[in-house]
């Protein structure tokens, strides 16, 4: 039987991005073969929560349209996780460590973005190069109090351990559901929008 999941994550419907599709699709794939994984997320207009998924209170953050901070917290329906999984290091990924730390569980941290790109959101110039150090400190923190590290590839790997991450870091590529992106006919798309058959079509 699959261990139970408890998911922190501070970007989540109705916000659409690479974050969120991982987190639905790897749910998805998680209870599909029997396994548990509840959601802890900011609460945001325009998405009501579904089963085992937990939006705690949050604010609109102002230097980045449509992301939501949350106020940190452990809701009570994810005690008693066999997993901890943070897709954040910020506000709910403390939430996340400190769900681990009183748990007694692994903690897993997924790296999706190093958090000294968003010096530019916050800041100019000399204090833009600042907020990227301590960025830099602040992430190295986190990610060495995880059991373990997934990254997407190699090369964040590789950043990862140039800025003194020591634990260990494992290399999951995001993937693609093979059952929603598939070769399809195309010829009654093309029919219907009036597109000629004998260019290319991406979409």
């Amino acid at each position: 039987m699959l261990p139970s999941v408890a998911v922190f994550t501070d970007t989540y419907l109705p916000t659409v991005n690479g974050v969120t599709y991982t987190i639905r699709t790897w749910r998805n794939c998680w209870e599909a073969r029997g396994g548990r994984m509840g959601v802890v997320y900011p609460a945001a207009d325009g998405y009501t929560a579904g089963g085992d998924e937990h939006p705690v209170r949050s604010v609109e953050f102002p230097f980045y349209e449509g992301f939501h901070a949350a106020l940190p917290r452990v809701p009570d329906a994810v005690d008693g996780a066999e997993i901890v999984h943070a897709h954040t290091p910020f506000m709910l990924g403390l939430s996340g460590l400190r769900c681990a730390r009183s748990g007694d569980v692994p903690l897993v941290a997924s790296y999706h973005t190093p958090t000294s790109e968003y010096a530019d959101y916050i800041a100019d110039g000399r204090l833009a190069s600042v907020v990227e150090t301590v960025a830099r400190a602040y992430e190295r923190w986190y990610m060495n109090r995880a059991s373990v590290v997934i990254v997407p590839s190699e090369p964040a790997g590789q950043h990862l351990r140039e800025i003194g991450v020591r634990a260990p870091v494992e290399v999951v590529p995001n993937g693609v559901d093979t059952e929603r992106f598939r070769p399809v006919d195309a010829a009654a798309f093309r029919e219907r929008h009036g597109l000629p058959a004998d260019r290319p079509l991406v979409g």
